[in-house]
């Protein structure tokens, strides 16, 4: 961890640790982010097929985990006829937000009508059970913004993870108290939008993220790399949020300490209702 990030508490706002490829590893996954003072992981889901193994983590991991079931713009191909009826039950069993769940225009399937229809009908049910929701937006923004600015204000709180949007809506979105989330691609010096945004966005609007296994950080000289994939790249992993960390507090003229302190308390006015 950066040094100066020591004896600080964290938390992960969006992470699939259920992925395949982090399972033979989740023990140490789950030490190095305790090492790391990354007190509590939010797990999201993707799709109806991986609701029991993220369940199963929450079951596992009680003290360290929050969980989303939601389905992903990726896998509407494979939900079910009574999917939505089925995301009502999986969030009456436990504790639970809504997500990963969103828009995507880059999949070039004819599929985007579709796609809508289904994050409208979770980003309703969100309001509905006024429970937090994770959402995922790629090259879709124009509808995405459009969707969520013509709302009311969210009675939980939305997070768009990974935010690559434009730093013009930050406030309009944070009076419909919609968080955004910073990962790893932060801390790729060419990325001139996301360190604007870091910069730009509210105070008590924004978290740090993984996307565990994808979107790993730049990691700098020396720093440990923990797991790596079949082609051999950095996979990313909760231990790795201190290094976001530092990068938002460089932007926004901080210190590592105020950022994890700020964090922290958004991440637990957000996620609230999945801290039981």
């Amino acid at each position: 961890m950066p040094p100066d990030s020591q004896n600080l508490v964290w938390i992960d706002a969006h992470a699939h640790l259920q992925d395949p490829r982090l399972a033979p590893h989740l023990p140490q996954v789950f030490a190095r982010a305790a090492a790391a003072g990354v007190a509590r992981i939010h797990v999201d889901a993707t799709c109806e097929a991986d609701w029991p193994a993220v369940a199963a983590l929450a079951d596992a991991q009680p003290s360290a985990t929050l969980v989303s079931f939601g389905v992903h713009p990726w896998f509407i191909r494979d939900r079910s006829a009574r999917w939505l009826q089925n995301l009502r039950d999986v969030l009456a069993a436990r504790p639970a937000g809504i997500g990963e769940i969103g828009l995507d225009a880059r999949m070039g399937d004819s599929l985007d009508a579709d796609r809508e229809a289904v994050f409208r009908a979770q980003l309703e049910l969100s309001h509905e059970l006024a429970l937090p929701a994770s959402l995922h937006c790629r090259d879709a923004w124009e509808p995405m913004l459009k969707i969520l600015l013509a709302a009311p204000p969210h009675p939980a709180g939305l997070l768009i993870h990974a935010y690559s949007g434009p730093p013009d809506a930050l406030p309009a979105l944070a009076e419909k108290n919609v968080h955004v989330s910073f990962g790893g691609t932060l801390t790729r010096p060419k990325n001139v939008r996301a360190r604007e945004n870091a910069a730009r966005v509210p105070a008590g609007r924004f978290l740090l993220e993984s996307d565990a296994p994808d979107l790993p950080p730049t990691l700098p000289a020396g720093a440990e790399k923990h797991l790596v994939g079949e082609d051999g790249k950095l996979l990313s992993e909760p231990a790795y949020v201190p290094w976001v960390g530092q990068i938002v507090a460089e932007v926004r003229g901080t210190t590592p300490g105020a950022i994890a302190a700020e964090t922290t308390a958004t991440a637990r006015r957000l996620f609230a209702k999945l801290w039981a």
